[in-house]
């Protein structure tokens, strides 16, 4: 898939050939000449020095080009025709882009496909029936980024990323106030990991975002494996990065129902924070920010959320305020426990204001 860094009139794109497994192939896509292309072979068996030089080289100018299959790659050409080409660098078919204004090609996630780009949208299109099976509106992406299973693809522009079904089926976006940089999927196809000036971040499928670390440097990220990120400087030295993603993890937890390793991480790792109790709250999960919290007002105002009215009484009687006691009561009164609202109003000297209301829950 296309990643790639900008070195003044050099190499911008790098793109591998995954369908050929034969021998190794290569795309490289510079400023030169006006935007132009080499495609590079080399074989896959070693040479005694341990490097292989490229059997074949093949030239041209273009806008963009990309594999799509095992011996053949598309070109798009300075006229914004799609240039299907074999290994030869010979044309075996010639196609008019759906928008004319195309002018960016990628990988389309599967052989034959291709994803087109124009200024205001991406576009998937099957070059062997010569249709589009999908479109969206995503304005001046730059890179695109497949998960390892093809499932999902997210694109990335100035300040935004966008991720998307294999079909094109948006299903979130998050934008930043400062330039994204790179980004790569998780190994394990779920977690979407990126980086900006100075921060590495995460962005899940349902649209929760994070902050993994901050950087001194900038680094441009060119593999996530599970804890480690594997990236290049602005001096292009590979750099691997140890990075903590248990909040990630912990949120996906929450969103498969996984809830014993919710509590494994809430009871062995050192997620804390107002922000994690913040989302448990929106989530719908109080009982869970509980274990998080050490303030007895947020306990008690928690507590009472997910109707834990003992949680909720012990930390009461930590904190002289009576009108926690009312809303104790008012809680209990729901529930029908009628011990606890006794207890609760004869702490507010308030009991005669609801005696009457305790026989009607009786009744009802």
């Amino acid at each position: 898939q296309g990643q790639g860094t900008t070195l003044g009139q050099g190499p911008r794109f790098l793109h591998y050939n995954k369908f050929n497994q034969a021998e190794s192939n290569i795309l490289i896509f510079s400023d030169i000449d006006g935007g132009s292309y080499e495609l590079l072979s080399f074989s896959n068996s070693e040479s005694s020095t341990g490097m292989s030089e490229p059997q074949d080289s093949r030239r041209g100018v273009c806008l963009a080009a990309v594999f799509i299959a095992r011996n053949r790659f598309a070109v798009l050409d300075k006229n914004r025709q799609i240039l299907i080409k074999n290994f030869q660098n010979e044309i075996t078919k010639k196609l008019t882009p759906p928008h004319p204004t195309t002018d960016g090609l990628y990988f389309g996630g599967t052989a034959g496909s291709i994803l087109l780009r124009c200024e205001d949208r991406i576009t998937l299109y099957d070059q062997q029936s010569r249709r589009v099976t999908g479109e969206l509106l995503v304005p001046r992406v730059k890179y695109t980024f497949w998960s390892q299973d093809y499932s999902k693809v997210a694109f990335l522009t100035k300040h935004t990323i966008v991720i998307a079904t294999k079909n094109l089926e948006q299903l979130c976006s998050t934008s930043e106030a400062v330039r994204i940089k790179s980004g790569a999927w998780n190994s394990d196809n779920r977690i979407f990991i990126y980086s900006t000036l100075n921060h590495v971040k995460y962005l899940l499928s349902n649209g929760d975002t994070g902050i993994i670390c901050t950087l001194d440097v900038p680094l441009y990220i060119t593999r996530a494996v599970d804890k480690q990120l594997f990236c290049l400087d602005r001096e292009c030295k590979t750099r691997i990065l140890n990075i903590d993603n248990t909040e990630a993890l912990f949120k996906l937890a929450l969103e498969d129902g996984k809830y014993g390793e919710v509590m494994h991480m809430v009871r062995h790792t050192r997620l804390c924070g107002n922000s994690i109790i913040s989302y448990l709250q929106a989530k719908g999960f109080p009982e869970v920010a509980l274990h998080f919290v050490t303030d007895d007002k947020t306990k008690f105002n928690l507590a009472l959320a997910c109707g834990n009215i003992e949680v909720a009484m012990n930390t009461a009687y930590e904190i002289p305020d009576e009108t926690l006691w009312h809303r104790l009561g008012v809680e209990a009164l729901r529930q029908g426990n009628h011990q606890v609202v006794e207890m609760a109003y004869q702490r507010t000297k308030k009991f005669r204001t609801f005696e009457f209301l305790v026989p009607y829950n009786w009744q009802h």
